[in-house]
């Protein structure tokens, strides 16, 4: 099929895929169809036989670039089954992983996951302040990364964070890996320093979606990227919610003053939702006074109104039950629970619906990104999985010879690590030496006692006849600390066989630390604001509309300035929320959207999700609702009682 195949020619969608101009930006709104335009364009460049591996398209999440693939086979576009789209981290973890970028940067990518930084604190806090301030520290590190401060004229370190650094890089040094949030500006750090690198020209086209919510490094890379490639950048301003990773909506607003004469387009009409939902959502957005060139959404009549519905209940306990008993009803009459998604941005809401809704038979699956290995039976087995595979991965092995330690066995590793340094071996080495008493160390005895139970458990899986009965041996069938990981684990034995250890080890890695919803849905989804983004159902409930969570309050300290825009964040997060509803009038599903909210839930619950209540009453919280749900104007109807 022709790229331009239904395409009438003064349509939006026609002049993004047909646009010649070097730099191209589109700025599109929820449901308006960037997804589709930017499909056609890809076609487009494949059609006019540019080669596949000079096409770059960037995207949010691995489902999003199998969904360009998938439909660009479905058109017949010669070519696409060569077209690989990526998310910008891991295209910097693969081009990190190069040779000659290993040789310049001197720096392995092995990120760490959230859990393996506790020993990297223990290790470092004797020498700065303690655990809480290397975690400040830490924190400050990545995020001076992130906006590229160092870039900024007079930024200059402080003694103690240039101190903390050169500790910092050292310990990640000597084990090999680099925090998260190292990975994008170590590829920047590597391109900016290298003008003539093979990746500086190696793409002729770039697209990139979701625009604004890179931070400024992810940002840079895309440049440096792009010295010789055509850019086409989408997103929409209005959609960026990721400030905590330093994005902003400055990024896509002010791109067009870094590329004058680039082709200004944008996309309006909202093909998703219900009337009354865009209605509703351009009431709510039209709040935030720092929108430069407010643009609204343009309603479809051939969407049809939709059904919304706003329901307050007197406790948390009651909202539970009710949303669990509506979901139930629909699924009854006929609704299938792939078709609906709940959005809480708590777990203390997010997991009682969970567990309400399996109490109530409902095929349920959770999202939050924290589930994975949160648990330390999880954790422990994860990084027993990754020794199996590498004996030399040194960060697991720190890990599990602190794990039952005080301190993580600080004391008694920083003489393993001088050892290493003093002689050349590695940690595992060294172990083995103390282990067999080749080499004697003070104060290493509960280390040398952990490792002897990693050698057992070792020894243990690898007499077994496959990495199927090693799944089964670390992750059993039936504990539920570890049921996510383990069903992840045999999808991706049934993809690659049961001889693979390093491929298994890599897909699971990465479905953990970057996990995805997946295509074909069957179950109820419950997940965050934040990770419904790029989704979108026929069925969209959002629980615990209250202040305090939406929006959440604002940092101590900010300046009047930054309040106003977290608070304009928070309603941008609101705004992406309601707007996931998906209206299909001819096949009966005219686009649902239910939003709830409690007057009360217990004092413990409210403070550990970071709601202040203005009052309390024998042991609960009162609650007031959402100020976003004042501001949905008069397409919204008024609320009911539940």
């Amino acid at each position: 099929m022709p790229w331009s195949d239904g395409l009438g020619p003064a349509t939006p969608a026609y002049e993004i895929a047909s646009s010649a101009n070097a730099r191209v930006r589109v700025v599109a709104g929820p449901g308006t169809g960037k997804s589709f335009a930017m499909k056609r364009r890809v076609a487009r460049l494949l059609e006019n036989g540019v080669d596949a591996s000079a096409i770059l398209p960037v995207t949010f999440t691995r489902v999003a670039a199998e969904d360009l693939h998938r439909e660009l086979v479905g058109m017949g576009v010669p070519g696409c089954d060569d077209l690989e789209g990526v998310t910008l981290h891991s295209l910097a973890l693969r081009m990190l992983m190069r040779n000659h970028v290993l040789g310049a940067t001197s720096r392995v990518p092995r990120a760490l996951n959230m859990f393996e930084l506790e020993p990297l604190i223990c290790d470092l806090m004797g020498a700065h302040g303690g655990k809480k301030h290397v975690k400040v520290l830490r924190m400050a590190y990545e995020a001076a990364w992130a906006r590229l401060q160092h870039q900024q004229p007079g930024y200059a370190l402080a003694a103690e964070d240039a101190a903390f650094q050169a500790d910092l890089i050292s310990w990640l040094r000597f084990h090999e890996a680099m925090l998260i949030g190292e990975v994008i500006p170590q590829l920047y750090q590597y391109l900016d320093a290298n003008p003539a690198a093979v990746e500086r020209q190696e793409f002729a086209h770039i697209l990139v979606d979701e625009y604004q919510d890179l931070n400024r490094a992810e940002q840079g890379v895309i440049d440096l990227l792009s010295d010789t490639a055509d850019v086409c950048i989408v997103g929409d301003d209005d959609q960026s919610i990721y400030s905590f990773k330093h994005a902003h909506p400055d990024g896509i607003r002010d791109w067009l003053n870094a590329n004058v004469g680039a082709d200004d387009l944008g996309l309006d009409d909202c093909r998703r939702c219900p009337t009354q939902v865009v209605e509703m959502a351009n009431s709510l957005i039209q709040n935030n006074a720092m929108r430069p060139v407010p643009r609204p959404l343009n309603p479809m009549p051939a969407n049809g109104a939709g059904d919304v519905l706003i329901v307050q209940y007197r406790t948390l306990a009651l909202e539970v039950a009710g949303v669990a008993a509506l979901v139930s009803d629909m699924i009854a009459n006929g609704v299938p629970p792939g078709d609906i998604l709940v959005l809480a941005q708590s777990r203390a809401i997010g997991t009682p619906l969970y567990e309400a809704l399996v109490a109530n038979a409902v095929p349920t699956k959770s999202y939050y990104a924290e589930s994975e290995l949160s648990a330390m039976d999880a954790q422990r087995a994860f990084a027993l999985l990754k020794l199996f595979v590498d004996r030399q991965d040194r960060v697991a092995l720190r890990w599990l010879a602190g794990i039952d330690g005080n301190n993580w066995h600080a004391a008694g590793y920083r003489r393993v690590r001088e050892h290493c340094e003093n002689t050349g071996t590695s940690p595992w080495d060294t172990m083995t030496q103390l282990e067999s008493g080749a080499v004697s160390l003070p104060y290493t005895s509960g280390i040398v006692a952990s490792f002897r139970d990693i050698v057992r458990a070792l020894e243990e899986l690898e007499v077994l006849p496959g990495l199927a009965s090693v799944v089964d041996q670390l992750f059993p069938d039936g504990q539920d600390a570890t049921r996510d990981i383990r069903e992840i684990a045999l999808s991706v034995l049934e993809e690659i066989g049961d001889n693979d250890r390093e491929v298994l080890f890599r897909e699971l890695s990465t479905a953990i630390s970057q996990p995805e919803i997946p295509i074909e849905i069957e179950d109820v989804r419950i997940m965050s604001l934040h990770k419904s983004k790029g989704l979108s159902a026929p069925v969209t409930i959002i629980a615990g509309c209250v202040q305090g969570l939406l929006p959440r309050a604002p940092e101590n300290g900010l300046t009047p300035a930054e309040r106003a825009q977290h608070l304009e964040e928070q309603r941008r997060l609101f705004y992406v929320g309601i707007t996931r509803v998906k209206a299909a009038p001819q096949a009966r599903k005219p686009g649902t959207l239910v939003l709830t909210y409690s007057q009360e839930m217990p004092v413990r619950d409210a403070l550990s999700v970071g709601i202040t209540p203005a009052q309390q009453r024998y042991g609960s919280a009162i609650l007031h609702a959402s100020q976003f749900i004042r501001e949905l104007g008069l397409a919204a109807p008024r609320p009911v009682a539940g």
